[in-house]
Parts: C-alpha cells; sequence; structure tokens
C-alpha cells in the first residue's frame, strides 16, 4: 500500500510521457531511511510496465560494492526472461561494435546471451560505450526506464558506466530513475554525485566538437523528496495490518513511535501483528514498547558505514535529547566544530536529525534503537559525562539525574549529588515516586558507606513512606545504626508516622525504645530533645495500644496531664493525641471529653498531607467516634486536594480513608463506600497495603454499608490481619454478618462472640470500635436464647452510656428493643430514635425508625409513621438500599390494614359506627331495621376482627382503622 505518494506517482508519470516523446530524464527520489523509497520505485517501475517500457533495474548493496561492474551486470540481466530472445540477442549484437574486437552483427548466437560481454576481460573504460550502445539500440525501438536504489552502495566501474548514457539522457527516449540514501558516508563519492546531480548532458564526444545542446533540449529532471505519513495515514495503514478499527490512542502511539517514517512504522505493525496485539487503548502500552529486530540490524548496519565522529555525533544526540545544543554535542562527542556540522549533516541527510532543529527526529523507537546500539562501556561514560554536563550548565537537576537512571555503575560523590538534587526537585514538585527512584539509584554507589550512607537512607525512607511504606521502615532501621548522634537517630525514627510503624516489623519498636532510652540518659534537656522524647512516647503509646498492661500505664498519663493538657508544640499534640487514643478504644474517658480535645488540638494543625505521617488520623477517628464531626470533612477535603499535587498514594488513601469515617458518622453511606473503593485502589501492593487503623476503619464502614464480603476482603488481604487482634476481631464480625445472611446464626453467634474475646483480652471496650455483643445479641435472640440476647445488648448498652455517644448508645439502644419483646421493646427504640435525633447521623436515625417499624410490639399506627418517617430521613441521606427496604415494608403495612379493614362486613361496619356512637342494641335495631339479636351477632364478630375486648374500645380501633386505611 502506498500513502500520500500521489503527487510523486503524478511527477514520475509526467516524466515517463516525456520520455516516450523522447525527452529523457533523471528522476531521482531522495528521502530518510525508512522513507518508503524502495516502494516507491516498485511503483514506478509497474508505471512503465504499463506503458511498454523496457525496464532495466537493479538493487546496490554492501555485499556487492566491490564486484566490479556487478550494478550493470544486474541491468543486464534484469532483462532476462522479460524480453523476447530474439529482441534481446539483436540488442547486444548492435551494442557489440561499441567494443574492440568485436563480433560482426551477422556472426551466427550460440545460444541465448553469448553476446553479454565476458565482464572480467574488459576494462572500466570500455563498460560506459558498451552499455550506452545497449541503451541506445533500446531505446531506438522502445522507451527505457533505468532504475537503480540504493545508488550509494554501488561499485564505482558500474557507477562510472552508467554516467554515459545518462549524458546522452535529453536526446534518447531513456528515464532514469535512481535512489540513494542521503547522507550516507558512499553517497559522497564523485561518481555517485555526478550521477544524482549529473552536468549538462552532452554527447561522449570530444570537449572541442562538442555542440552544446539548445534549451528545449536539457532535459528536465526532478527530484522527489518522500515525507513522512499524516497520521490519517498511519491510522489507514494500521487498520490495514491489524484487521479492525483502531482506537485513537492506538494510532497516536504508533504514529509517535514511528515518527510516521514508513518503514518504522510498518516493522512496528508486523511486530504488533506478530504478538497478537490489537489496535486498542488497552494494547497501546505495549506497543510503545516494541524495537523490532531487523530494524536494529538496519540502522546498524548504516551506524557501521559511517565514519567515527558521525556514530560519536549520533549516540551524543540521543543522549541529549531535548536539551542537544551544539557545545554540548561536540563536548559529549568529543569531535571538533567542523567534524560536528559534518555529521550532524549526514544524519540530517539520512533523516535522523530533524531538518529544523538540533535534535532526532521524530519517533521514539529511532531513540530507543539508537540507544541500544551504543556499546555498553561507551554508553555508560556517555551518560556520566552527559549528566555532570547538564548539572554544571544549569538544566534541571532531573534532567542530568535521567542521564544516570541507566549507567550500569556510578562513579564519584558527584553522581550521587545530582541523584540527591533531583530528588529534592521531584519532591517539591509532587512527585514522591520520581524522587524514590533517583534516591534508590544513588544508593547502589558503592562508595556510600558509614554517615554518608545513612543521611542517604533516610532520605529515601521520607521519598518513600509516601509510596512504598514497608521500604521506608526496612530503611529506616538500616540508617539507624550508622547515625552518629542520639538527634540524628530520634530524627530518623520519627520520620515514620506512627501509623505506619507495625510493631512486629523489622523490630522497629525495640529500636524505638532503645533510641528513647539514650535520649533519656543523654543529660541534655532543652526544647529539641524534649520534643524527640514525647513524640517518640506518643509512638510508644500506639504501638503498644494493644497490652492491656500499657493500657493502665497510658491512662494514668493521662490523668496526670490533668483535664486541659498543653497542646502548644508538635511533641504535645502527638503525645495528648495517642494518650486520647487509648482512652478511646478502652472506653476510660467519655466521648464529650475526648471530641473537645481533639477538636481544639485540630484547630491548631492546618490541613496537609503530611497528617498522616502524624497522629493526626487517630483526632479523626475519635471524632467520627463521638459524633463530632463538624470541620472535619472540609479540613481533610482540603488535606486532600494538597495530597494529589503531592501524588503520595499513602497519602490518599490514608485521607480517604479518614474522609470514609467522618462520612459513615454523618450518615452519608454512599459517599462513605465511594472513598473506601478509592482507598483501597491506591492500596496496592507497591505501598505496601494500608495501615492497620486504615484498614480497621474501611472494614468498619464496609461492613456498616451492608457489604462484609468486601470487609473480609481488605482484612484478609492485610499483611497483619492474624497478628493484631483488633483486626481479627474485625474479621470475626465481618464473617459472621456473611453466616447470619446465610441464615447459619450459630456460626454467626461463634464468630461473633470470638471478636468480643478478642477485644477484651486486650482491653479494648469502647462499642464504637467494635459493636460485636450487640451482633451476638441478635443471633442469641434468633436462636431463641432470649436471655443470653437480653444481656448481650444490656452490655453493650451499658458500655455505650459509659462513652456517651448519641450514635452509639441510639445502635445499642435499637439492638436491646429488637430483643426485648412486650411494650418494653418499642419504648427501648422510641429511647434510640430519640437520642439519635440529638446528633447528626440521619443513617442510624432511619434504621431506628425502621426497627421501630418492624417490631412486633409496636402500636399499628405507629408503625407506620415511623416507616414513614424512616423512609424520608434515609431518601435525604441518599440511602438507596435501605429505601427500598423501607418500601418495601411500608407496602406490606398497607395491604395488612386493607386486609383487616376489608374483613368487616358492611352491615358490620354499620352496627360498629352506630355502637362506637354511643347508641345501645336496641336503638342501633330500630335504627337499622334489624331484631337486636342480629346487632349483637354484629358487634361479637367486630370486636373479635378489631382485636378489642367489648364496646369500650371499639370507637378507638374504628379510628386506627381509618387511620391505616388513608395511609
Amino acid at each position: 500500500m502506498l500513502l500520500e505518494r500521489e503527487s510523486a506517482l503524478a511527477e514520475a508519470t509526467a516524466a515517463l510521457r516525456r520520455t516516450e516523446s523522447g525527452q529523457g530524464s533523471l528522476l531521482t527520489v531522495e528521502g530518510a531511511l525508512g522513507a518508503g523509497r524502495t516502494t516507491f520505485l516498485e511503483a514506478v517501475a509497474s508505471l512503465a510496465r504499463d506503458r511498454g517500457f523496457v525496464l532495466l533495474t537493479a538493487q546496490a548493496s554492501a555485499a556487492e560494492e566491490n564486484f566490479r561492474l556487478g550494478l550493470v551486470r544486474q541491468l543486464v540481466d534484469s532483462l532476462r526472461g522479460i524480453i523476447p530472445p530474439d529482441d534481446l540477442d539483436r540488442w547486444l549484437r548492435q551494442a557489440n561494435p561499441a567494443l574492440p574486437g568485436h563480433l560482426p552483427p551477422s556472426a551466427p548466437a550460440v545460444g541465448l546471451f553469448t553476446n553479454i560481454p565476458p565482464w572480467s576481460r574488459y576494462s572500466w573504460q570500455q563498460a560506459p560505450r558498451w552499455l550506452a550502445a545497449l541503451v541506445g539500440s533500446i531505446s531506438d525501438e522502445r522507451p527505457v526506464v533505468i532504475m537503480v536504489d540504493d545508488l550509494q552502495w554501488a561499485d564505482t566501474e558500474s557507477l562510472e558506466a552508467l554516467a554515459l548514457p545518462l549524458a546522452q539522457r535529453a536526446r534518447r527516449r531513456i528515464l532514469f530513475v535512481l535512489s540513494a540514501l542521503p547522507g550516507d558516508a558512499r553517497g559522497n563519492r564523485r561518481q555517485v554525485r555526478d550521477l544524482l546531480s549529473p552536468p549538462s548532458a552532452q554527447e561522449d564526444e570530444p570537449a572541442s566538437a562538442a555542440v552544446p545542446l539548445r534549451p528545449a533540449e536539457k532535459p528536465r529532471d526532478t527530484t522527489l523528496r518522500l515525507a513522512p505519513l499524516s497520521l490519517g495515514s498511519v491510522r489507514t495503514l494500521v487498520e490495514t495490518t491489524l484487521g479492525e478499527a483502531a482506537d485513537p490512542v492506538f494510532v497516536g502511539t504508533v504514529a509517535a513511535r514511528s515518527g510516521g517514517n514508513p518503514l518504522l512504522l510498518r516493522a512496528v505493525l508486523d511486530e504488533a501483528r506478530f504478538l497478537g496485539l490489537y489496535p486498542t487503548a488497552a494494547d497501546a502500552k505495549t506497543a510503545a514498547t516494541l524495537r523490532p529486530e531487523h530494524l536494529r540490524q538496519r540502522l546498524g548496519a548504516f551506524l557501521q558505514s559511517q565514519p567515527d565522529p558521525v556514530r560519536r555525533v549520533a549516540y551524543a544526540l540521543t543522549l541529549l535529547g531535548d536539551t542537544a545544543a551544539e557545545q554540548f554535542v561536540a563536548r559529549l562527542a568529543d569531535v571538533d566544530d567542523t567534524e560536528q556540522a559534518q555529521a550532524v549533516e549526514v544524519l540530517r541527510l539520512a533523516g535522523l536529525v530533524d531538518p529544523h532543529a538540533y535534535r532526532l527526529t521524530s519517533g521514539t523507537v529511532l531513540h530507543d534503537l539508537l540507544e541500544e546500539n551504543m556499546p555498553a562501556q561507551e554508553r555508560t561514560a556517555m551518560r556520566e559525562v552527559t549528566a555532570e554536563l547538564l548539572h554544571r550548565t544549569g538544566h534541571p537537576a532531573e534532567v542530568a539525574a535521567e542521564q544516570l537512571m541507566a549507567v550500569i555503575a556510578l562513579r564519584g560523590p558527584q553522581a550521587v549529588q545530582i541523584l540527591r538534587t533531583a530528588a529534592d526537585s521531584a519532591l517539591r514538585r509532587g512527585s514522591p515516586r520520581d524522587a524514590t527512584r533517583y534516591l534508590r539509584r544513588a544508593l547502589l554507589d558503592s562508595s556510600l558507606s558509614g554517615h554518608d550512607r545513612a543521611r542517604l537512607l533516610v532520605d529515601l525512607a521520607t521519598a518513600e513512606r509516601s509510596v512504598a511504606t514497608a521500604a521506608s521502615l526496612r530503611h529506616i532501621v538500616e540508617a539507624v545504626p550508622l547515625l552518629e548522634s542520639v538527634r540524628e537517630r530520634a530524627d530518623a525514627m520519627l520520620t515514620l508516622g506512627p501509623l505506619q510503624m507495625d510493631p512486629p516489623a523489622f523490630r522497629i519498636d525495640a529500636i524505638r525504645a532503645s533510641i528513647a532510652e539514650e535520649l533519656r540518659h543523654s543529660g541534655v534537656e532543652d526544647h529539641v530533645e524534649r520534643e524527640l522524647a514525647l513524640r517518640l512516647e506518643a509512638r510508644e503509646h500506639i504501638l503498644a495500644a494493644q497490652d492491656p498492661a500499657h493500657l493502665q500505664s497510658a491512662l494514668r498519663r493521662f490523668h496526670d496531664l490533668g483535664p486541659s493538657p498543653r497542646l502548644a508544640t508538635t511533641g504535645e499534640r502527638e503525645l495528648v493525641t495517642s494518650l486520647m487514643h487509648i482512652a478511646f478504644v478502652a472506653n476510660a474517658v467519655p466521648a464529650e471529653r475526648l471530641t473537645r480535645l481533639c477538636t481544639q488540638l485540630l484547630e491548631q494543625e492546618p490541613p496537609t498531607a503530611a497528617h498522616v505521617h502524624t497522629t493526626l488520623p487517630l483526632v479523626m477517628n475519635i471524632l467520627a467516634g463521638g459524633g463530632r464531626t463538624d470541620g472535619a470533612a472540609q479540613w481533610l477535603r482540603k488535606a486532600n486536594q494538597i495530597a494529589q499535587r503531592r501524588g503520595g498514594d499513602v497519602e490518599q488513601a490514608v485521607i480517604r480513608s479518614e474522609q470514609a469515617l467522618i462520612a459513615l458518622a454523618e450518615g452519608h453511606m454512599t459517599y462513605a463506600r465511594n472513598k473506601v473503593i478509592q482507598a483501597d485502589t491506591l492500596a496496592g501492593p507497591e505501598t505496601s497495603g494500608l495501615p492497620t487503623v486504615c484498614a480497621a476503619v474501611l472494614a468498619i464502614v464496609a461492613m456498616n454499608t451492608r457489604e462484609p464480603e468486601l470487609a473480609e476482603q481488605l482484612l484478609t488481604q492485610h499483611r497483619l490481619h492474624a497478628e493484631n487482634q483488633h483486626l481479627a476481631a474485625l474479621l470475626h464480625v465481618a464473617r459472621g454478618t456473611i453466616a447470619a445472611r446465610r441464615d447459619e446464626p450459630r456460626a454467626a453467634l461463634d464468630h461473633f462472640l470470638t471478636a468480643g474475646r478478642r477485644t477484651q483480652q486486650i482491653g479494648w471496650l469502647n462499642p464504637e470500635i467494635l459493636p460485636w455483643s450487640s451482633c451476638a445479641a441478635l443471633m442469641h435472640h434468633r436462636l431463641g436464647e432470649h436471655e443470653e440476647a437480653r444481656s448481650a445488648a444490656q452490655l453493650e448498652v451499658d458500655r455505650s452510656r459509659a462513652w456517651g455517644s448519641a450514635g452509639t448508645l441510639g445502635r445499642s439502644l435499637v439492638a436491646l428493643g429488637r430483643v426485648t419483646s412486650g411494650r418494653e421493646g418499642p419504648e427501648l427504640i422510641e429511647e434510640a430514635v430519640r437520642v439519635l435525633e440529638k446528633g447528626s447521623n440521619g443513617y442510624e436515625l432511619s434504621r431506628a425508625l425502621y426497627a421501630l417499624g418492624t417490631h412486633g410490639d409496636t402500636r399499628r399506627h405507629r408503625r407506620v409513621a415511623a416507616l414513614k418517617r424512616a423512609h424520608d430521613v434515609a431518601d435525604r441521606h441518599d440511602d438507596p438500599a435501605l429505601m427500598k427496604q423501607i418500601r418495601s415494608k411500608l407496602i406490606e403495612k398497607s395491604r395488612e390494614t386493607e386486609a383487616r379493614g376489608n374483613r368487616l362486613t358492611p352491615a358490620e361496619r354499620k352496627v360498629a359506627r352506630l355502637a362506637a356512637a354511643g347508641l345501645s342494641n336496641s336503638e342501633v335495631s330500630r335504627q337499622l331495621g334489624t331484631s337486636s339479636r342480629m346487632v349483637e351477632k354484629h358487634l361479637t364478630n367486630s370486636y373479635q376482627k378489631l382485636g378489642i375486648s367489648g364496646r369500650a374500645g371499639l370507637a378507638k380501633a374504628l379510628k386506627g382503622l381509618d387511620r391505616d386505611q388513608r395511609t
């Protein structure tokens, strides 16, 4: 398929027509390496055959460069099998007189082609006359095309032989079609230049006898330059090669990969077809990495044919990329200005250098293949020089650092310094992932040791904590022993956020304790060391939060701080937060006090992404658990915006976990669930998963949004789900919920009780952390174990009253009400509704109203009213699942009311209404004209159907019936 060559083919067709009329000419075809010169020549040859031309073709190659007159033999041999033998024999005989010792034209031929001259017996001076005579004989009868591809590879004798017939083209029906790769060193030979740009055509006569051609006889030579393909043609070729409609992303990818160069494009597409790729956006990423082997070989052959300065300049341009400048290229390639200019011109003519800029042409595959063609040692040396050169001349540090990312081994401190500077730059622009790349590369420098290596490890851990928490932890542990002072070691340890410090990992708690002990005995008491000590103590409390003995000492420490602890410094705020976390999980301090302190603390902390590496996420836990979330959502929204600009996956994942918890506390279930999905997506294997606290938060949100399967998945994929007692307890609650859904109450109860044992073992008694007891109560109730059910539910109510949060207490009262029979059950749920109305969690209020409306002992009129209000509240909080559940119950109640009303016959209705109005049986009998006995019978039936004992309850029952029917 020949694309975007219509105008060039039109020029070729015009040249063929002029040749037919006796005006021969030269058609030169130029184009970069891979521009499609050979394909275009084939198209011109097809046009010539269709018009009846005699076609002499030859393909020059490096293998035949030293074969004397090899190109001429190809031209003559191309006639074999195409021209009738008699015609060819005649033309050869007519050409023989041009050689000394020729056979007479009448001599008989001895077999086919017997008159082709024995090439080894004639000198190159004789070949031009014989070839000119042969072509002249043919052109006397039929027009001729002499076509040579890759002329730069032709042997010198053949080039000399072509010069004479070329000079005679204007007066004969001969069209020369020649192609050559611009910039090739062999193309600079005089003989090649003379053929591609011949002087004014003259007959082969002595100069004194030459007769100048008249202007009308001068040949109309043409040069055609083949340009890269447009995006539209790239699309056409993609769809033709791969056999289906192409996605714009895939088209753009292969266009960028090939630069529109036909050879490169076809090679990339052939490779894609071989690998079974489809022209889709999904496969575009793979297509962007394709490096066809035969392209590598062809480019390598071209470079090997060039002088050393050309190769070195090509390599320099490859490494410098968009930063290439003349002075840089010359220094990097180690060439002088003249050599550089000549090399760039050669590469530009070959299509490897942009004609309008000092850089390689577009097409990433070309860049990749050039780099791979470089010898490894030379590439390493040139990259190191390039990095230092760019750094010294004021280029961005990251541009210089990219050169060092591909070297085999770093040499000297200068390379390390460039990488560290680039890492600082990457962090400032919000790319901790790039900063991590640079610092990991710097760490490979074998000359780094001791304190220098330790500082690099700390810098690396600082970058890694945003993208790979486990690696960050590992590098801090490696750095600490190498640091010289206790302050440095403490600073390094505090690089890690307390949420990312898992106690079993790398003995991190033992190392922290050792540093803290060393600080206590340092004998220096200043503000800096006091801050370090407070922050290390905060981490101690968080890491030991599941140790019951430590819980008691931490609670005493919190009590000693007084009702209004100092919150002036970072260390003081982190310590107070860690102690509040202990008081929260142990249910040792009421919600009102803790949330008040958390609010004061949050007012002193500006929203930042880095807050996830402090104790602040625990503040969000307490605020959500205490139901005091005013301002928290807005604070987190601003922090998340900063995190998105900084690009840290860990920060974004933790913040989304915090947002999910706050949304859950406010009853926005759909929003909370979406944040869970986002956080889980960000917390992939590379980040080592979410911190333990955040994994617990996401599991709690998933279970509260009726997705225990998602909670189970989140927990089981966490690396500490078996070691961490809280995560293990949550996992049992998730599995218990799933078992309850499968109608396996006994298995569910076992899971819930196991969860309770685990949390009580570690002293975590706050039902806001894990409401296992109410879950167990419901399973006891389902199994008919009513005493156990009420006991378990009452335990949670008592603990919830101690905590004092409206949401927690409301949920616990609902559970107690559901397992309590008689009028006390609805009364407990009514209390739950009143409690929840004081809070901001509309979802929990809606669930409480639903429980009231579905309790078997709730009065009928109250059931419907509770369900209607539950539906309205759920609607305001955008909970489609709960709304659907409530609507189903409303329809069911409506049908029950309708059925109950329909059980009274019309006669019974009339009698009942008159009796309810105060008429006696005899008065009703007289008014309706029926017997007293019939009136008594109708009233008895009505009492039974309405569920009342006698006339006293009749008016109220009929009133309720009417209200239910209206509803």
